[in-house]
């Protein structure tokens, strides 16, 4: 069977409108909220966790696939990584049940909950990361109380 290159071509052309709005929903996005997003789902792909999604488990990798297609599908609405949890990554769409997770250890609760502790983890971390601020040097003390003359 051959494949026409017209055929090659449309499927080529179909792939690129359809993943162009991706990129550029994901780039108008505030840089800083996209970098804290992206640390949340590397978050969720390493944590070797179980994600229960209307009662079913999925393993970390599944879980990652599925949140990233609803951030897909969520566009612009989703403009901070507080947004993505609340909107995206607690719940779900069709029946309004909580994403949970169940922890290697055992312990189980809700995915908004870890995600937003997760979220106060890198956010604790980046301002420990940002130079503290130097104070402005005022008059010096020995300036004050002398006269010119």
């Amino acid at each position: 069977m051959q494949v026409s290159r017209v055929g090659t071509s449309s499927l080529a052309f179909c792939l690129a409108i359809f993943l162009l709005p991706a990129e550029a929903v994901a780039a108008s996005r505030p840089e800083a909220e996209q970098a804290k997003i992206d640390w949340l789902l590397k978050e969720v792909g390493n944590s070797a966790a179980t994600f229960i999604r209307n009662g079913k488990e999925y393993d970390a990798a599944q879980a990652v696939s599925h949140l990233k297609t609803k951030l897909l599908f969520a566009g612009k609405r989703v403009q901070t990584a507080r947004q993505f949890i609340v909107g995206v990554a607690s719940h779900s769409e069709a029946t309004g049940k909580p994403y949970e997770i169940r922890l290697p250890d055992g312990k189980q609760g809700r995915l908004q909950t870890w995600l937003l502790e997760r979220l106060a983890v890198f956010e604790k971390g980046e301002s420990a990361q940002r130079p503290a601020s130097v104070p402005t040097p005022g008059p010096s003390p020995s300036t004050y109380g002398r006269g010119s003359g």
